[in-house]
């Protein structure tokens, strides 16, 4: 069964889902260790039904608390995620977004879902939507 459509707020981000198959996120600010724990926790609960892509605005985001990032890649949730676009990440930003992937593929906590080439990195929201139909189309073609 599909969620229907439903939002979130944890702290200062907001999380949008968007039947089928789509969670918005944008986060500001600082994450901290309790609102990252809530975060894994839907992630999980939006992936029960079905994996989804995450489209997730981090301009206006600080970069993690190492105990947060830590805890992020101790609690994978890979297998809840098709893609995960970023929108408006900084350099710092897709660092650690590769580095949470690495650590939880080193540590045995994520077995090769994918890994590093389901992230992806773009400027605007029109690009991330426009990324998003190709990866759909590349789906379909290798499922059909």
């Amino acid at each position: 069964m599909t969620p229907n459509s439903r939002e979130w707020t944890i702290g200062l981000h907001v999380l949008r889902f968007e039947p089928p198959d789509l969670l918005w996120a944008k986060f500001q600010g600082e994450l901290s260790l309790r609102e990252a724990t809530r975060l894994v926790s839907l992630y999980r609960e939006v992936g029960t039904s079905r994996p989804f892509y995450l489209l997730a605005e981090v301009k206006d985001a600080d970069l993690l608390e190492p105990e947060v990032g830590r805890f992020i890649s101790e609690n994978p949730v890979a297998s809840c995620f098709l893609d995960t676009i970023y929108i408006g990440a900084r350099l710092a930003h897709k660092a650690l977004a590769k580095g949470l992937v690495l650590a939880a593929q080193l540590t045995e906590h994520v077995v090769d879902e994918g890994g590093l080439e389901t992230l992806h990195f773009v400027a605007t929201k029109e690009e991330a939507l426009v990324l998003l139909a190709q990866l759909r189309a590349r789906r379909e073609a290798r499922m059909g």
